[in-house]
């Protein structure tokens, strides 16, 4: 949700900050006055492309700063944790500057980032409509996702992903097997690189234990001084267990008085812990020895280790697999047509399982598109779209991880119910209202939290006003909602009203941006539905905001 924009020499505008709350909030204001500009300026912190003829005439930048609450977006926070942006739990801001020559800098949390990335974490927050721009919902390519998403079977989804690779892979395995060609050249190479890693005999964890105990023999010599040096301090002529014992038989004759008695038993103690662990010690020294043999040896399994893993892949896991490939390979020269039967009815059992899986999921859509299609109609109604109605056509298409369906949403405008694709269906005023309904479904499914209008009431008026208003209201119960409207019917709906307006001294024009109180609310209404702030107009709109607040 956007929380708080800043926005300094853009366009017309000095400069504007504003906070925004949930609910639905509209931007009214006289032709010219500059109601989209805000919506430009979010558009650029979605990831829009920039342009000197942003920035305000006479100034050097153009500067926009965004603040988005996004706590509860797990998809927004995790694509920022892939980038490095840990945001410990703050608002998420976006700042964009864009100089008089052009260029643009983009901004997340203080740090630089790219257009790219900015429009792809921006695409699941903010959703911005207008009357002309290209939406992800009048694509085709998008329609089965969709449809995925209201259906929400996930499980069902992975299952036939999962069935499709592996049939897939599978499938061109075996083309590869069937192109291979071999000579009895390629069986011996193949057959000796087997033989080499088999007689080697690796183990995964060898290498590691090897290298160690040469490291350990490499320093004989070190260690043999530094355990006789420890054994002359503890128990040499001036060592220290010695000593211990002296002190302690000393304190003999007296160690039935207190503390002497439990300092004797301390001593005594210390004595035979030191005289434990000189008996280690001594053994150690006794068992070590130095085998020149054995450290060669040792050395020359370690270097085998390193041929096999710079020839066969880097690592004991890497030899492995590359062993098991070779032996197939031979297994495919030795026993071919074996090897092929083989295979083919492998691939049969994992292309009954996709195909039985990917006719569940087929069943499944078929059953979401009718529950969809009764909600998508519904809006519509809702919207007095009288004759319109909604299909969602199910068609077959090539398999893939998605199935072996294709989806297509179509639409009908007229009395005729002849469904024709929904890009190619509606125009205007028909199209925004037919979006409007869409969007009252699939935006709570994406996840998205803010939702833009712009000026999509345009060729409608009464009672059609009113439902368009009614239903973005509706909608932002939700989610987050912006509209740009010339209409007091979409405008009385608003849970907050802001009135955008132009001043001209005769030699530049500014726009300036407010929020409207109640009673300033009612004088707006009346003058844009009549153009008067009459006390009949007034009444009017105070009939009009009464009821669009029901």
């Amino acid at each position: 949700m956007l929380t708080h924009i800043y926005v300094k020499n853009f366009v017309l505008i000095d400069q504007v900050a504003l906070d925004f709350s949930d609910g639905m909030s509209v931007f009214t204001g006289e032709t010219g006055a500059g109601k989209s500009l805000l919506i430009d300026a979010i558009s650029l912190l979605c990831g829009e492309r920039a342009s000197a003829g942003y920035v305000k005439k006479g100034c050097a930048k153009a500067v926009i700063e965004g603040v988005f609450d996004i706590h509860d977006d797990a998809r927004a926070n995790a694509l920022l944790r892939e980038q490095g942006f840990d945001l410990d739990g703050e608002d998420l801001i976006v700042s964009r500057e864009i100089s008089a020559e052009g260029k643009s800098t983009i901004r997340i949390a203080q740090r630089t980032c790219t257009a790219a990335f900015l429009r792809e974490l921006m695409s699941g927050l903010v959703d911005i409509h207008s009357q002309h721009d290209n939406q992800y919902l009048l694509q085709p390519r998008y329609h089965l996702s969709l449809l995925d998403r209201y259906d929400r079977n996930d499980a069902l989804l992975h299952e036939v992903n999962e069935a499709y690779q592996d049939y897939d892979r599978l499938r061109r395995e075996i083309d590869d097997a069937l192109q291979e060609r071999y000579n009895s050249d390629d069986l011996d190479e193949l057959t000796a690189i087997l033989n080499e890693i088999d007689d080697a005999q690796i183990q995964e964890d060898e290498l590691s234990s090897l290298e160690e105990e040469v490291r350990a023999m490499s320093r004989y010599e070190t260690i043999q001084k530094q355990a006789a040096a420890a054994l002359e301090l503890l128990d040499g002529e001036h060592g220290s267990n010695p000593s211990l014992y002296e002190a302690a038989h000393a304190l003999e004759s007296i160690s039935d008085i207190e503390p002497y008695t439990s300092i004797h038993q301390e001593l005594l103690d210390a004595y035979y812990q030191i005289e434990e662990t000189l008996s280690a010690l001594h053994s150690a020294l006794e068992n070590s020895e130095f085998d020149e043999e054995t450290l060669n040896r040792k050395q020359e399994r370690i270097f085998l280790y390193h041929r096999l893993y710079r020839k066969y892949g880097g690592s004991y896991a890497a030899v492995c697999q590359y062993r098991n490939e070779v032996e197939e390979k031979i297994d495919r020269i030795l026993h071919r047509q074996d090897y092929l039967e083989r295979k083919e009815k492998e691939l049969a059992e994992k292309k009954e399982r996709y195909e039985r899986a990917s006719s569940e999921l087929h069943e499944h859509r078929m059953q979401s598109a009718l529950l969809l299609e009764r909600a998508v109609n519904a809006q519509l109604s809702d919207l007095l779209l009288e004759h319109a109605r909604f299909h969602i056509a199910i068609l077959p298409s090539q398999d893939s991880v998605h199935g072996n369906d294709r989806v297509e949403f179509q639409v009908s405008m007229n009395r005729s119910g002849v469904f024709t694709p929904l890009q190619k269906s509606a125009s205007g005023g028909e199209l925004s209202r037919l979006m409007l309904g869409l969007k009252c479904i699939f935006t709570r499914l994406q996840g998205i939290r803010t939702v833009i209008f712009d000026e999509i009431d345009t060729g409608v008026s009464g009672a059609v006003a009113l439902a368009i208003g009614k239903k973005m209201q509706l909608l932002s119960e939700d989610i987050q909602v912006f509209c740009v409207t010339h209409l007091a019917q979409v405008a009385a709906s608003g849970d907050h009203h802001l009135l955008v307006s132009k001043q001209d001294d005769g030699s530049l024009t500014t726009t300036s941006i407010h929020s409207l109180s109640e009673k300033e609310r009612i004088c707006e209404l009346a003058a844009i539905a009549s153009s008067s702030q009459s006390e009949a107009s007034l009444q009017a709109a105070r009939e009009l905001y009464a009821a669009a607040r029901r």
